[in-house]
């Protein structure tokens, strides 16, 4: 799809932030599922290794972000840039240290070697007690005292809303640029046949950590954006969750996986679904969204996007 249906989408989304600022939950939560489809995508998505461990880089994320305003409150609003970047800098290491050993596997054994990683970090944050444990983190007070109060909520509503459609703005800036360069024709060669491309001088491992890191680094910037500044608030049982997992890998698959406009069909597709769900038949959001995936990906393979581009190709051939 061309490059500005996708970039215009969300500053789209982002001027009604600004202008409504009423609606700007509602638009953080569709926009949180966009992004969240587009981090998963730049791995998922040009490789087609399945990873299980995204919560774990939403989660450490936020933890970042939280940590920096609940301990570092003498640096005032800079607290908010400097977690920022170390909820990036922690996902990052992270993905480093899993991808280094991890994606030396193979499909579904790579799958499986990430499954436990959501509940080893939160595990870990829990036992040893690190910032707070399984008490959490309480951010509401100390973004009170820091930033003042009309600040922290026009932070913890507009604020957090433009910084998850900034995260995906940046997917989306990201995946064109990787799928430009040489790090693109080396994924796409990876995913038709990854001893071939060894073969032709290609070193696999670099390019899938490549993605790997890329998309752990947004999960984590998109985590500190929807928990720790929208929620005011970081519990392990909350930000560990497998469920976003799931809802991720459902968003790119439902839009296309590999195409860049994808998950934004994706998300508002997926969001509306569980929001209509929610009303007239609450508790079945879950089960009625995976039927709607289920039949998505039955009929149409390729996910929504994917399929139009597919037909488009096809009929341009037919054209003089």
């Amino acid at each position: 799809m061309r490059p500005y249906i996708p970039l215009g989408a969300y500053l789209a989304l982002m001027a009604l932030a600004f202008a409504l600022p009423e609606y700007s939950k509602q638009i953080a939560s569709i926009a949180f599922y966009m992004a969240l489809g587009q981090a998963v995508n730049i791995f998922v998505g040009l490789t087609r290794y399945v990873n299980f461990g995204y919560a774990a880089f939403l989660g450490i994320g936020a933890y970042g972000l939280g940590a920096a305003i609940l301990y570092m409150p003498q640096l005032g609003i800079a607290t908010i840039p400097i977690g920022l970047a170390l909820g990036m800098g922690l996902a990052a290491l992270l993905a480093l240290t899993v991808g280094a050993i991890a994606l030396r596997l193979r499909g579904a054994y790579f799958a499986i070697a990430t499954i436990g990683l959501n509940e080893g970090i939160k595990h870990l944050i829990i036992g040893a007690n690190i910032w707070g444990g399984g008490a959490g983190l309480m951010l509401g007070s100390s973004m009170f005292k820091v930033y003042g109060r009309d600040l922290a909520l026009f932070l913890a509503n507009v604020g957090s809303a433009a910084l998850i459609l900034l995260t995906g703005l940046i997917s989306v800036l990201a995946m064109y640029f990787i799928q430009a360069g040489r790090a693109g024709y080396a994924l796409a060669a990876i995913r038709q046949d990854e001893d071939a491309a060894k073969v032709m001088g290609i070193n696999p491992t670099r390019y899938k950590l490549l993605a790997f890191v890329t998309s752990a680094v947004l999960s984590g910037l998109l985590g500190a954006a929807f928990f720790s500044l929208g929620n005011m608030q970081v519990f392990p049982e909350n930000v560990f969750f497998i469920d976003y997992i799931l809802d991720g890998l459902a968003v790119m698959f439902l839009g296309g996986a590999g195409t860049v406009t994808g998950p934004i069909v994706g998300g508002l597709i997926y969001y509306g679904a569980r929001y209509l769900v929610g009303i007239y038949l609450p508790g079945l959001q879950s089960l009625i969204t995976s039927l709607i995936v289920f039949l998505v990906m039955l009929f149409l393979p390729n996910g929504i996007v994917g399929t139009l581009n597919r037909r488009s190709e096809g009929l341009r051939t037919w054209l003089p």
